[in-house]
């Protein structure tokens, strides 16, 4: 089941199923020779793959080493990698007291910190409480910019109803975020607003962008295009 799981969040053709489920111990075999092995030994991306492997058949395990290190070594950048576990394995509410931790002292103010905090609060559902940590990263540090701090900016002024602000932010954002997610929830929310001609413009320009891109665009940003694509049919 661990190879079927491997096939499902790897994306790889779905005979593999049929083969793994209905040939166990063959399927199994030549699904860890054709698909992992020659990963695992060659090329420059072994270790990652070995990384991802790893992380199939035990998700827990950077997250046991993470803290046996905040253990031996209670520092600020043990506690930070503890807490990029957790949120990475679902546990939002752990980050948040481990982020709420780091940020002391001389840290207080730490942009990445602070940041890490607002990622942790708004997959914990406190989008108002990321609005404020955000803000206060912008006042303490005004020169440091993130394009995925500034997306979660905009998505959490449209989630409490702060349209027009949304909007500004999300238009500010078209301009230089990379990839299509910015520009396709603009145009959600452009939608949303009865603006339908500048979201169906920007639909179309999302879609172009791919399809005129470069093939590994369309991987990386397979889910906005299709949103797009819906949206034009509609």
């Amino acid at each position: 089941m661990l190879c079927v799981a491997h096939v499902v969040r790897t994306g790889r053709p779905f005979w593999w199923i049929y083969l793994i489920v209905f040939a166990p111990l063959v399927g199994t075999i030549v699904y860890l020779g054709v698909e992992l092995l020659p990963g695992l030994y060659h090329g420059p991306t072994a270790r990652q793959t070995a990384a991802r492997v790893a992380k199939v058949l035990d998700p827990y395990r950077g997250m046991r080493a993470a803290w046996r290190r905040l253990e031996m070594s209670p520092t600020v950048q043990n506690k930070t990698a503890l807490a990029q576990e957790y949120l990475a394995a679902g546990k939002p509410q752990d980050a948040v007291t481990l982020y709420r931790e780091a940020l002391s002292g001389i840290h207080a103010t730490d942009p990445s910190l602070m940041l890490g905090l607002a990622r942790a609060l708004f997959a914990l559902g406190d989008v108002a409480e990321v609005l404020v940590t955000l803000e206060r990263l912008r006042e303490a540090n005004p020169d440091y910019t993130s394009p995925d701090g500034h997306l979660l900016y905009a998505r959490s002024l449209e989630m409490v109803g702060r349209t027009e602000a949304a909007l500004r932010e999300y238009a500010a954002l078209t301009a230089y975020y990379p990839g299509q997610e910015a520009r396709c929830r603009y145009a959600l929310l452009l939608q949303l607003s009865g603006r339908i001609a500048e979201a169906r413009n920007l639909f179309e320009e999302i879609c172009k962008a791919i399809d005129y891109g470069p093939r590994h665009q369309y991987r990386e940003q397979r889910e906005w295009y299709q949103l797009a694509r819906r949206q034009l049919a509609a």
